[in-house]
Formats: C-alpha cells, structure tokens, sequence
C-alpha cells in the first residue's frame, strides 16, 4: 500500500512544505505594499508564518495573504535579526487555498520605518489530509 498525502495525520510534521517571500530591503512610507506573490500548485492549509529581517528601524509591519485576505489575526512586528511568528487566524476559510491560489506578502512603513534583508517563510501542507474534509 503506497502512502499518499491524503493518508497522513492532519497533525504531521512530515507534509509542511516552506515558501518563501522576499521583503528584501524596504522603503519608507509605504502601505500595504506587495513585494513576493507565488501561485501554489496543490490544495493546501497555512500552517505558520515566520519573518525574519537583518535590520528593523522603527515602525514597520507585514501582512501574508491567500488573494485579498491576510492569514494572519493581525499584521507582524519584525524583530532585527529575530524569527518574528505571526499569530494566525483560526477561521479554516481565511488560512486554506486552492490549487493555484496566489500567496502574498505586504509590508506597510511609517515615516521612517525600514527593514534590510526581510524575509516571510509560510509554512504550508496539502489539504486535505487524513481525517479532513
């Protein structure tokens, strides 16, 4: 018997998959400005979300999204060389996609925030799994 994604645990570690979306080095002033967007190939759930930047001056925050709607409770504060976690949303409609739906990352300035070298890693896994409908 072959084991297919379908057959694993909803609670496995072994399915998740990371995406990563480059920030890069950002701008000031800026909202809700999209930066990385990737078209994932399978039916799947967001499982985490990390940030990570090289530097972090003032106020600076990003967004993840599935289309239009953000994953996430709330946007995230990055931390200077620090995996930042984002809290996620814990309605299913807002944190699964369909095969091709486009993943996204935004990240909104104030007058004088800026990050160097941000980087957003989603982790994904494909849906459903074993137990799910």
């Amino acid at each position: 018997m072959a084991i297919t994604d379908r057959k694993l645990a909803k609670g496995s570690a072994t399915p998740l998959k990371p995406i990563r979306l480059v920030i890069g080095t950002t701008a000031t002033s800026q909202t809700a400005k999209k930066t990385d967007a990737v078209s994932v190939p399978f039916d799947f759930k967001v499982h985490a979300v990390e940030v990570n930047a090289l530097t972090v001056t003032a106020g600076i925050t990003l967004d993840v999204k599935i289309g239009s709607t953000s994953v996430l409770t709330g946007r995230v504060t990055p931390v200077a060389a620090t995996p930042t976690a984002g809290t996620l949303s814990t309605t299913l409609a807002t944190t699964k996609g369909a095969s091709g739906a486009v993943l996204s990352c935004d990240y909104t300035s104030d007058g004088t925030g800026a990050a160097t070298n941000a980087v957003v890693t989603v982790w994904v896994r494909p849906r459903p799994l074993n137990g799910e409908l």
